[in-house]
């Protein structure tokens, strides 16, 4: 008999299952409301086959091919899936199994294919600004022709461009034409014209003949752009500053009526000014945040300043009530120009804003003066260095003191003043839009002395369940007081992470949201949201913003040989008095530094080309404005310099005396 060959062996067949995905930006629980904008940026929705076998390194990479910014995504993703309905929907991740996601999970949890599968980033954002459409991103969609400007665009982006195309073309159109009759009719209307100069002192605008006379009124006086602030008193009695007691502070800090307040032109959250977006590509983030300011600033640099007085001769009470009020305003645009006035002191120019902001943030790092209930001064932020939280005081909540300190952070910044040094990398990840489930808590960003402790007694050594009735008690009643369940043998790591998010995050989220909104006010959150890299630069660590010995030292412009005048000492007696500045600086504490560093340029951040010169003159002096230090020569120990300067260097919060 004829043996049969051995048939064949069949081969597998594959099959490909068609899901469509959406690539989110950041980390969000709800579905995007418009897909558009992440579409223009790589992202959105894409229908992608993958194979029935499919593992999670196959799917991957199938990923990563259709969506290319997955390649760089640092901190990992999560696919989540929708609720049924309409609209904007909360979103639940899609479970896995111990291999990570298969094609038979995305087949079960998206209805064989018909819903939509989101791709959440966890921990880093994606840039969302729109590619160019020959990306690669855009190259297996079809495209057409723009018939206005003859670009080659994706077809799903096609209707969003031609709204824009056409309507810059319009634009171009109208001015054209308006150039033409300007043109032409610019000869006729030429005796018409009434040419119009700005007052140097108000800012405002008056013809050649007006001039005089209103020059005569306006004299040195400021506009009465802030009539409360310029004038030191509230809008009303009920709402005067404080000089005596609490409650009166309280009714001008909480109660102020934006009615009786003419500001100017402001600015809403939402709508940033359009800027060079040079910054968004600069890599590293401190030049990233330096061009952003200057960018900021340079397109408001011709509009009427914001002004502000502080009166050096009152309380230091008064003063705070004068700056609170300042920056309790609504609807500032914070990016204008900045005049500063010492009331009670001849000095100008730079240097008074540099001390404007230098008392500024020292009041928001370490306290203002004035009582609220919380014992003696308030603090809206609490806490060891590198782990401030917000106070979690209603007081300040109710009164919007936080939105406060979110535009004086932000104001701050833009001037290129003092940063607010310190705060808890855990409010930080949550001020960014961050999960309060990934962010790093610690428990020494607990600021509670007492609930501390408490939640202490849970991070020792978790082998030994042993609790003294106290501890227990202690420990059952804090939990039970923020509607925790009580202490058992199983739950003690859950409960110990449970206690620190709501003692640092859940007790201060209302307080991070205001800050949020005082931010995105003083147009910084813009930067934050496209960079969240520069937040190290506005919220530094507190080693960051340490006055280093070294770094003044660069920053130090000596006396030279050849600049020795006439009326100058001599060359030789020059060089001892620079030694023992040198001396000084390499040996005194921050503290000193920081007065030393403020008394000569205005703050205590170092500038460069601090200059030193050695003069005839019995007292240490500077200015600010040119950040130049003036030592007297008749020094000729260094004990007695020590001692001559640190008294100087401390009077700097009581006025310059020097134009």
């Amino acid at each position: 008999m004829k043996k049969m060959a051995p048939e064949p062996a069949k081969l597998a067949s594959i099959k490909f299952l068609e899901f469509q995905f959406c690539l989110l930006s950041k980390n969000s629980q709800k579905t995007p409301k418009d897909e558009t904008v992440l579409l223009q940026a790589g992202l959105g929705r894409r229908t992608v086959n993958i194979p029935d076998n499919a593992d999670h390194t196959e799917i991957t990479k199938v990923l990563i091919q259709e969506y290319p910014k997955l390649q760089n995504l640092r901190g990992g993703w999560l696919l989540q899936k929708a609720s049924g309905g309409s609209g904007q929907r909360k979103t639940t991740s899609l479970a896995q199994d111990s291999q990570g996601y298969t094609a038979k999970i995305l087949k079960a949890s998206s209805n064989n294919g018909k819903n939509v599968i989101y791709i959440v980033p966890l921990q880093e954002e994606i840039d969302i600004t729109p590619l160019p459409y020959n990306a690669p991103e855009f190259h297996n969609m079809p495209k057409n022709i723009c018939m206005t400007c003859g670009i080659s665009v994706p077809l799903q982006l096609l209707p969003c461009h031609l709204e824009d195309c056409q309507s810059n073309n319009a634009i171009e159109s109208e001015s054209d034409k308006e150039k033409e009759n300007e043109e032409a009719h610019g000869l006729s209307h030429e005796s018409d014209v009434i040419c119009l100069d700005a007052c140097p002192i108000c800012g405002e605008e008056f013809s050649a003949e007006v001039m005089p006379y209103h020059a005569s009124t306006c004299g040195e006086s400021f506009p009465e752009i802030f009539p409360s602030i310029m004038d030191g008193n509230s809008v009303d009695e009920t709402a005067s500053l404080p000089s005596q007691t609490s409650t009166r502070l309280q009714s001008t800090i909480f109660q102020l009526d934006p009615d009786h307040l003419t500001p100017g032109p402001s600015v809403s959250a939402e709508s940033a000014p359009s800027m060079c977006d040079d910054w968004k590509r600069i890599e590293l983030p401190e030049r990233a945040a330096i061009q952003y300011r200057q960018c900021t600033l340079r397109q408001k640099e011709d509009e009427p300043p914001l002004k502000v007085r502080i009166d050096i001769r009152e309380d230091m009470e008064d003063q705070e009530g004068r700056i609170i009020n300042f920056y309790k305003v609504p609807k500032i645009d914070w990016t204008r120009p900045l005049q500063c006035r010492l009331e009670g002191d001849v000095a100008t120019g730079d240097g008074v804003q540099r001390h404007f902001f230098s008392m500024v943030m020292h009041k928001l790092q370490n306290g203002f003066l004035f009582n609220v209930g919380n014992g003696n001064g308030t603090a809206l932020f609490e806490g060891q260095a590198d782990h401030l939280i917000p106070s979690t005081s209603q007081v300040l909540l109710q009164s919007d003191l936080f939105v406060m300190a979110g535009r004086i952070i932000g104001h701050s910044f833009l001037h290129g003043g003092p940063s607010l040094a310190g705060v808890s990398p855990a409010i930080v990840h949550v001020l960014l839009g961050g999960s309060p489930q990934t962010a790093t808590i610690t428990i020494e960003d607990v600021a509670d002395i007492d609930i501390r402790e408490t939640i202490q007694m849970l991070a020792v050594d978790d082998s030994k369940n042993d609790f003294t009735e106290d501890q227990k008690a202690a420990i059952d009643q804090l939990a039970m007081s923020w509607d925790l369940p009580v202490l058992t043998t199983t739950n003690r790591t859950w409960l110990l992470h449970n206690l620190l998010q709501h003692a640092v995050l859940t007790r201060t989220w209302r307080q991070v949201k205001q800050l949020r909104q005082g931010l995105k006010e003083s147009m910084v959150w813009q930067l934050l949201e496209a960079r969240p890299d520069v937040a190290s630069v506005i919220f530094p660590r507190q080693s960051m913003a340490d006055c280093s010995t070294q770094v003044l030292l660069n920053n130090i412009i000596w006396p030279m040989e050849d600049e020795e005048g006439d009326n100058e000492p001599p060359f030789t007696t020059q060089c001892r008095i620079s030694g023992y500045l040198r001396k000084f600086v390499e040996t005194a504490d921050q503290c000193k530094l920081k007065q030393l560093v403020k008394f000569w340029v205005g703050w205590e951040l170092p500038m460069k080309e601090m200059q030193v010169k050695v003069v005839q003159a019995e007292n240490p002096t500077s200015s600010t404005c040119f950040c130049i230090l003036r030592l007297p020569a008749h020094y000729t120990t260094y004990d007695h310099f020590k001692k001559h300067l640190e008294s100087c260097i401390a009077t700097s919060d009581v006025g310059f005396g020097l134009v």
